[in-house]
């Protein structure tokens, strides 16, 4: 047996990267809904995996002498129909050009001042009537004694040297052309665009809050005590919304899934414009709005609780906690609920 190439292990290796960032990045869709980025590079993740495993398959990594002939992945070439054994240099130069010149003018520029022959690859070449196999090397020892096993079954062969990387044949070894050097660059650009996307998914920071739920529902409860003599308001209930916060990275990773500014909003438009006044005039008084205010923020240092007044038609109020942790909803919710039910809310 004959060592040839580690090519299939490093593309399974990266076939196994990729089907983990793959994972990640199907977690970063579910985590950024309305961002395309993470729908794009999951089909790129794919893709590579698909195209590494498949590339890796190809290659054999040793070859077998047995009794009969040179087993090569699952291909057999018998001894008794070689007719030629040709060996050789070819440089891999293009492949480099190639895998540079995309991604980095530099390193191409310092790739095409080096001589062509610093990339060569020791070629062997076995010559059968219907078809030619082609291996490749950079070292002298695998070559060596992938040579002498052929010379030690076929000792009659003689070698011919010169080969010619046109001609066609069947290559059991990376062929390093300037195809594989476009394929290595695209895998370059993926590795960059892959891994500035996933570090992306650790940043979990807003541009507001979390604001301490506690100091949070001590507002709002603050509020809601000093919230006295409101009417029934028949047919308008409560109505809740929960908006994601905006986070920092808003560009590539679109508002917070764990960070909610919960609303809680009364709203009756065909109420009478003198009873809206009205009701709108005491609740601007009781929580400390002027009377000119149309968005008022509760004086408390460590929280966003906000009171939204708009001039609309009818009655419209609007409550919301600021950015809080999604976890602490539920108790808030709960505090909206009670301060609903002191502004005579229905049900």
């Amino acid at each position: 047996m004959v060592w040839l190439s580690k090519a299939a292990y490093w593309a399974w290796g990266v076939a196994a990267v990729a089907t983990v960032a793959a994972g990640w990045h199907i977690w970063g869709i579910t985590d950024t809904p309305e961002r395309p980025f993470f729908w794009v590079i999951t089909v790129l993740d794919l893709l590579v995996a698909v195209t590494a495993l498949g590339v890796g398959l190809q290659w054999p990594r040793y070859a077998v002498f047995d009794a009969e002939g040179i087993v090569l992945h699952r291909k057999r070439i018998r001894y008794e129909a070689i007719t030629e054994l040709r060996l050789g240099d070819v440089s891999a130069k293009p492949f480099w050009l190639a895998a540079w010149l995309p991604t980095s003018l530099l390193g191409g520029l310092i790739v095409a001042l080096i001589p062509a022959d610093t990339f060569d690859r020791q070629v062997v070449e076995i010559g059968t009537e219907n078809r030619r196999a082609r291996l490749r090397w950079r070292g002298n020892v695998p070559h060596d004694d992938f040579v002498a096993a052929v010379r030690e079954s076929r000792p009659d062969l003689e070698i011919t040297y010169g080969v010619d990387r046109r001609t066609v044949a069947v290559d059991f070894t990376p062929r390093l052309s300037i195809g594989g050097g476009l394929l290595v660059a695209g895998l370059a650009a993926w590795v960059l665009f892959a891994g500035v996307l996933s570090v992306q998914l650790f940043d979990r920071s807003t541009v507001d809050g979390p604001y301490p739920s506690a100091a949070t529902s001590n507002v709002l409860r603050s509020v809601t005590a000093d919230l006295k003599g409101y009417a029934p308001l028949p047919g308008v209930p409560a109505e809740y919304k929960e908006w994601r916060c905006d986070r920092n990275n808003y560009a590539f990773l679109g508002p917070s899934p764990d960070v909610i500014d919960l609303h809680m909003k009364l709203v009756a438009e065909d109420m009478p414009r003198a009873m809206a006044d009205a009701y709108e005039a005491k609740l601007r008084s009781d929580t400390g709005m002027a009377s000119f205010d149309y968005l008022h923020r509760i004086d408390d240092p460590v929280t966003d609780v906000e009171i939204d007044i708009p001039e609309v038609k009818g009655l419209y109020v609007e409550i919301s906690t600021g950015c809080v942790s999604r976890a602490d909803l539920g108790p808030l919710r709960d505090d909206l609920t009670k301060m609903a039910a002191a502004l005579g809310a229905a049900g």
